[in-house]
């Protein structure tokens, strides 16, 4: 059994809105995409792209979405701005006495943002309301802002500073032969809507471009084990939700999400939230990454010198 491991980017055509624990009045955004709203996208749009969608049942999108689970593993979307015609997404880490920080891919070691600059840049707040069906006015205490991704990045000065792509990687259960740009079944899609309020408008993407990858070369530089039943990334920092009892430091987060209209458990434990790191520096460790891309602390750790 192996993996063939693709490099994908998504270009954001209007806001995203992907929600975390609200601070009082105020929605709030993450970052990045989840593997599992990009898998729960890439099912609904699978049924659709097959069928007409007002014959197709719960049932086929539960057996799309079992099926999308034995065949391919998502890594999370992160996003990304245009460098000498590349996309070079903007990874998060945990760093002692700084908390949270990103970095751009392949920029120096000390080139970071911490986390208020960087929401800064790529955030906006839009305000939103219900509406009394009685009364055609605002209903009371029900006014909000929420969060969102913006299409387009600013500077520290408000300026535009170009496009937003989420960039991320898929891997394939056997993709033996498969052309540079042949990701199986998901290939047709080329565009998808996921996150929340996507019936405003919110949360369309584009695909961009989508090229294979060498395993040594990896996700995000971290090399992968293609070989074993779950794909295993060695990597200090984790770039997703990840679990494991020992030797990590960073933040821990309980996770749900939303099945068949109703809230989801998706782990009985907290879990390391993304930018999270093994506590030893100077060490990696091995992450196997689930059909959920969720990642699990596997193997012992090594030094990167090793």
């Amino acid at each position: 059994m192996t993996w063939r491991l693709f490099r994908w980017a998504w270009r954001l055509k209007s806001p995203l809105y992907i929600g975390t624990t609200p601070a009082g009045a105020l929605n709030r955004c993450r970052l990045y995409v989840p593997a599992r709203t990009l898998w729960a996208a890439l099912t609904a749009e699978l049924v659709r792209h097959e069928r007409d969608e007002e014959q197709v049942t719960a049932d086929e999108y539960e057996s799309m979405g079992k099926d999308l689970k034995k065949k391919y593993r998502f890594t999370y979307l992160y996003p990304a701005r245009q460098v000498d015609g590349e996309w070079r997404a903007y990874l998060p880490a945990f760093e002692s006495g700084r908390g949270l920080v990103w970095r751009q891919e392949n920029a120096p070691e000390k080139e970071t943002l911490r986390d208020r600059v960087f929401r800064g840049r790529i955030l906006y707040t839009r305000p939103g309301t219900a509406i009394d069906p009685w009364t055609d006015t605002a209903a009371e205490g029900s006014l909000r802002e929420t969060e969102c991704l913006q299409p387009r990045w600013r500077s520290a000065s408000k300026r535009d500073e170009g496009p937003v792509a989420l960039v991320g990687y898929v891997l394939v259960r056997n993709a033996e032969g498969f052309a540079q740009d042949d990701v199986g079944k998901i290939s047709p899609i080329k565009s998808l809507l996921l996150g929340g309020d996507t019936r405003y408008g919110l949360g369309r993407l584009e695909l961009d471009s989508v090229a294979a990858v060498d395993p040594q070369s990896g996700i995000f530089g971290n090399e992968v084990d293609v070989v074993k039943g779950d794909p295993i990334v060695q990597s200090s920092v984790v770039l997703a939700h990840a679990s494991g009892e020992f030797g990590m430091a960073g933040a821990l987060e309980l996770l749900r999400g939303w099945h068949a209209g109703q809230q989801d458990l998706i782990s009985d434990k907290p879990l390391w939230v993304p930018g999270s790191r093994v506590a030893q520096l100077g060490v990696e460790a091995g992450f196997s990454i689930n059909e959920l891309g969720l990642w699990h602390r596997e193997a012992p750790p090594r030094s990167k010198l090793a």
